[in-house]
Formats: structure tokens, sequence, C-alpha cells
């Protein structure tokens, strides 16, 4: 993907200008894939990764970039695996899943473990994966506008880390008290750890 500029850092015009980005990518496929493998094999070479006895993920969309590489890893690697459940308070919660199986139709259309899969409550071992339109050299994240993981990383004590494409990686996203500070971001050609 050639690298673009966008022409302002409010986040209703970048989250307008990287989904349009999102839609031209997932025209090419093999491009796509091929961007989500690199970056999925940065978070895993990671020591945050290694570090990590709880992995949390999210289910991805056409358009977001994958995890599956990372889930089935984590699972041969004995870690714990979660992914999210929104709630109808606009809060969500994750719950352990330990294979494909797991998984039931949920809100939205997305995938989510099924309700008898055990909650899980972070710790400082716990690695949360958050989606990411786009986020800015300083460690802030452009969701997709729903608010989810700002809410739940609120008081979260273990590492974060965003998926991103380098070339929608921009300077400055302006940002909101609310707003959670990203530890780590992963790109297809490089990571990028916050001081």
């Amino acid at each position: 993907m050639a690298k673009t500029n966008p022409a302002s850092a409010e986040k209703p015009y970048l989250r307008e200008f990287f989904l349009e980005q999102r839609k031209r990518l997932c025209e090419d496929r093999q491009r796509k894939d091929d961007l989500d493998a690199e970056i999925q094999i940065r978070l895993l070479m990671s020591r945050d990764y290694r570090d990590a006895d709880t992995v949390l993920l999210y289910m991805a969309r056409r358009h977001e970039i994958a995890t599956s590489m990372i889930m089935h890893a984590a699972l041969a690697n004995g870690k714990t695996v979660g992914y999210p459940v929104c709630m109808n308070d606009h809060h969500m919660i994750f719950r352990r899943i330990a294979a494909v199986s797991d998984f039931v139709q949920g809100r939205y259309g997305i995938l989510e473990p099924k309700t008898e899969c055990e909650t899980i409550v972070p710790d400082d071992k716990t690695l949360c994966v958050c989606p990411a339109l786009s986020c800015d050299m300083r460690g802030f994240r452009l969701g997709f506008g729903g608010g989810y993981y700002d809410r739940y990383l609120k008081d979260f004590t273990g590492k974060k880390a965003a998926l991103c494409y380098a070339d929608s990686i921009v300077p400055v996203i302006h940002s909101f008290d609310y707003d959670i500070k990203m530890d780590v971001i992963h790109t297809d050609s490089f990571t990028r750890y916050m001081k």
C-alpha cells in the first residue's frame, strides 16, 4: 500500500479516510493476507507475547487485521486465550476459548465465545491485542468508534498492543482524556514500543 497523508488529525475524518483505505486493500486479498501474516508474526516474536500467560484477541472482520495465527499459536503454547463479548451496557468482557468450536454468532454478526465459557479476569501477565484503523507515533489508537476498548482498558494492568498497517500510522491523532495509549504497535514493517 502506498503511504498517504490524511489532511486532518480529527477522528471522524481519519476514520472515514482509513476505512476507505481498508476497502481498497481488501480488493487485493493476497496482499492483505501477506501484510496480516507479517503483523501477526511480529507480535508472536515479541517479548510481551512470550511473557504473557493470557492473550486477549479480537475476532477480525473482513477489513480488520487477522488474528487467527496468533490464536492458534497461543493455544498451542498453552496460553489462556480470550475473545470479547459486547454487553448491553456498552462494555465488554472477555471469555476463554479452548477451540474454534467455542464460538457462536454474537452481536453485530461477529463470532464470540459461548456463554458457558469462563470469563477472564485480566492481570499484569495479560496481553490485550487491540484492533486499530490507525495509530499515532505516541501510541494512541483510532478504533471503529464504539469506545469498547477504551472502557475495557481503563483499569487494565497488563500490556496493550495495537495491530496496524504501517501506512496507517500518522504523527498525531487528536486524543481525549478517555483515550487509552497502547504500550506497543505492531505493523507489517516495524514494531514501536512506547516509552
